[in-house]
């Protein structure tokens, strides 16, 4: 790898003898995901980095990245990131966006670096820019400025992705960020498209065609699943609970009910079934909120007590509402502090 990083630094030292000091190494992360934003970073080099270990982001493990990433921010003598995310990728396509997003990480070094004599960009040539570029195939093996993008491009995004990883738990974006893994496509199968999935992805659409295709047996959950929601307020109600809101919503989802019990704000998750066994029921209830369900609820639930700060305690309840196989008759479980 040492050889390898020397190899880029002494490309580089070449190219600033042929064409000027300053070199723009630029590189995109991104282009192959299902959701989530393309992002391209443009950076600057001194010419003093010769013992930095800058190379392919792909290469390098996740630490290492980041290690690096804030040594070529620290050092750099301008760079720039451009994120376009999956609405114009869906509107353009994904090699349009990634061109926009090279323009913009270069717009945001142009601003600090008048000067910039030679553009060497990763695999491609970018369209409607008025420096002189070079191609370069497999450019973050070779050039130390173009794996120096490449890498703060990566982390970018990375980072990006693990955020939304947060908002929309149940994808694993964390760990896969993005990319069609088996377990993205198994939870894309699952639970349909997020909001950032990019619609024009063959994945994607086939996940949207299953969905469209039973619809109406969503329209049927739907419906019972608001009739279950209607049943467990009531039955809260009759046990002097109040309610403060009905499918409150926020960036990061929706809770079915929340609820006062005393001085206790109450989280109510409501879940319907079909056919009634109470053992049954408490075992399939705490299984659906798994781990990924809990900590969405709770994020919820912070959410919540920002706008209202008058409540000290928590609590999280469910409510199992098992409608009979002619869905006319429920029995109801409620279940206190259940996780």
């Amino acid at each position: 790898m040492e050889n390898l990083c020397t190899q880029a630094y002494l490309y580089d030292q070449m190219a600033r003898r042929e064409f000027g000091p300053f070199l723009c190494g630029i590189d995109e992360a991104g282009r192959g995901p299902l959701a989530g934003p393309v992002v391209a970073a443009a950076v600057i080099l001194p010419d003093t980095l010769n013992q930095e270990w800058i190379y392919d982001s792909k290469k390098l493990k996740p630490a290492e990245r980041e290690e690096l990433y804030q040594v070529i921010v620290e050092r750099a003598l301008a760079h720039g990131v451009g994120v376009i995310d999956h609405t114009y990728i869906d509107q353009y396509n994904v090699l349009q966006a990634t061109y926009e997003a090279m323009r913009t990480a270069l717009r945001q070094v142009a601003t600090t670096m008048p000067q910039i004599d030679m553009v060497m960009v990763d695999g491609a040539t970018i369209p409607n820019v008025q420096y002189l570029q070079r191609k370069l195939i497999r450019g973050d093996h070779l050039s130390q400025s173009i794996a120096a993008a490449s890498i703060v491009a990566k982390v970018t995004r990375d980072r990006i992705m693990e955020n939304y990883s947060k908002i929309f738990p149940d994808y694993g974006f964390e760990r896969h960020m993005g990319y069609g893994t088996p377990e993205h496509l198994q939870a894309l199968a699952q639970f349909g498209p997020s909001p950032i999935h990019r619609l024009t992805f063959a994945p994607v659409k086939a996940a949207v065609e299953r969905s469209a295709s039973s619809s109406k047996c969503g329209d049927r959950r739907k419906e019972t699943g608001r009739q279950a929601e209607n049943l467990a307020i009531s039955n809260l109600l009759e046990k002097g609970y109040h309610l403060l809101v009905q499918n409150w919503r926020s960036m990061f989802g929706e809770i079915d009910a929340i609820m006062k019990d005393g001085d206790t704000l109450v989280i109510v998750e409501v879940r319907s079934r079909v056919g009634y066994c109470k053992e049954r029921n408490l075992s399939t209830a705490a299984e659906s909120i798994n781990g990924q369900k809990q900590q969405k609820l709770r994020r919820l639930a912070e959410a919540y007590l920002q706008q209202v700060s008058s409540f000290n305690q928590v609590r999280f309840d469910v409510v199992v509402v098992s409608f009979k196989e002619n869905a006319k008759e429920a029995q109801i479980e409620h279940y206190i502090s259940a996780f």
